[in-house]
This record gives structure tokens, sequence and C-alpha cells, in this order.
């Protein structure tokens, strides 16, 4: 009888979450996905994986499929075949995923790592942004991220917003309890749609929606003042 204990004895399979992350951008079937998985899991056991029937048994596949599946991972560059030796010393065939991890290294983690290194540290972007990134970090209370820095950069030398219009922005998302990158980036997207330039006139809109909410808020609560009181109805044909 089984138990819980040979389960753990036959031990587990670790799957890169990237699989999955970016199954949709790498192109392959669901068959062949299973097929890299299979590959994956013999890998962990230290299995070599180099016979057709073996594969085709355990998958539940025909032979003629196997062959199909294994054949259109080597013509994605996903799968070759390597020699490697056994315990006496002898060659033999077997397949593994390298080319498909250095697919992955190359068009994925090089590309993020190149990404990274191209955004603006601190000291490049300037006194002016430089200030307001020690602002924004005492708010966020936090180091900032190259991303976060590269959006600052960008409001200040390619939306042209001033420092003090900014800062402005960023005490509407504190009063809001929405404190993010992207909620002060929709502010300053609306006051630009307004063609509001300076703080000033960024607060005197902010004063006239206020008011407004006030005066809504305060009619609807002048009109639930009389819901309580009973009008009475008089019979005038009496």
């Amino acid at each position: 009888m089984s138990t819980i204990y040979d389960w753990m004895k036959d031990g587990s399979t670790s799957i890169p979450n990237i699989l999955f992350n970016r199954f949709g951008q790498l192109g392959l079937t669901s068959d062949e996905m299973v097929l890299v998985l299979y590959i994956l899991s013999q890998m962990n056991q230290h299995k070599s994986v180099n016979n057709f029937q073996k594969i085709s048994n355990q998958l539940g596949w025909s032979i003629n499929k196997t062959m199909e599946m294994i054949n259109q991972l080597i013509e994605k560059d996903f799968l070759s075949i390597e020699l490697e030796k056994d315990e006496n010393g002898k060659q033999s065939d077997h397949y593994t995923l390298r080319p498909f991890f250095t697919w992955l290294d190359e068009h994925f983690y090089q590309k993020n790592d190149a990404q990274k290194s191209q955004e603006p540290t601190p000291e490049e972007l300037g006194a002016n942004a430089g200030n307001l990134v020690t602002i924004f970090e005492r708010e966020f209370g936090r180091v900032l991220t190259p991303l976060e820095l590269q959006t600052i950069s960008q409001w200040l030398n390619e939306d042209k917003y001033s420092s003090d219009l900014i800062q402005l922005a960023l005490r509407q998302a504190m009063m809001h309890q929405a404190l993010s990158m992207s909620y002060i980036d929709k502010i300053l997207l609306n006051w630009q749609k307004q063609n509001i330039k300076t703080p000033y006139e960024a607060q005197r809109n902010i004063d006239e929606f206020n008011q407004r909410r006030d005066n809504k808020s305060a009619s609807h609560q002048q009109t639930n003042d009389y819901d309580h009181l009973e009008i009475p109805l008089f019979e005038w044909n009496d």
C-alpha cells in the first residue's frame, strides 16, 4: 500500500515560474509544453531522456506523436541532442533543453538587464529631479525603483511639468491614500488636459472641485433633514 511517505521518497519536480509567466510568448503548443515539463522532471531525477518507447508510455502518447513533438521542439531550437557518458564511460545520446534555457536567457533576462542599465540614477537626473526624488522617497518610505526614477525624469524633461506641480500632485495622492506613481501620473495628465500648468491654477481647480462637492453634499443633507416629518393630507372635498 502506497503512502505519502512513498510519494515523497519518489521526489518532486521543480518548474521555473517563467515557463508559466511567459507561456504565451514562447510559441509552444500544450503538447510541446507537456514534453518540456516531462524532460524537466527527468532532469530533476538525473535520468536521461533517450527512449521513445518510455516517453510514450509515461505520457500516454503513441510513438509517432512522441517523435512529432520532439521534432517540433528541435525545429524551434528548444531541444537538441547531446552525448553523455554513463558510469562505465560509455557515450550515448540524450535530449537536452539547454537551447531552450539559452533562448529564455537571451530574450528575457539579458534584455531586462540591458533595460535596467539604461535607466537613470538619482545623480544623473540632475539637482531639480534629485530634490524631487528625496521628497518622494520620504513620503513613500523607501528607495525609489529605477522605473520610478525614469518616471520622474519623464515628467520633468518630456512632459515639462514643474517640480512644484509634481509635488502638489504628490500631496493630492497622499490625501486620497493612493500613493503610487500611476495615480500621480493620472492627476498630472488630468491637469494637462485642462491646460493647467502652474501650482496656482491646479490649487484653484482643486478648491473649485471641493466646493462643488461640499455644496452637493450640503444640498443632499438639507433634503434629508425633512424626511422624518409627516406632511398632513387635507380632504378639500369634505
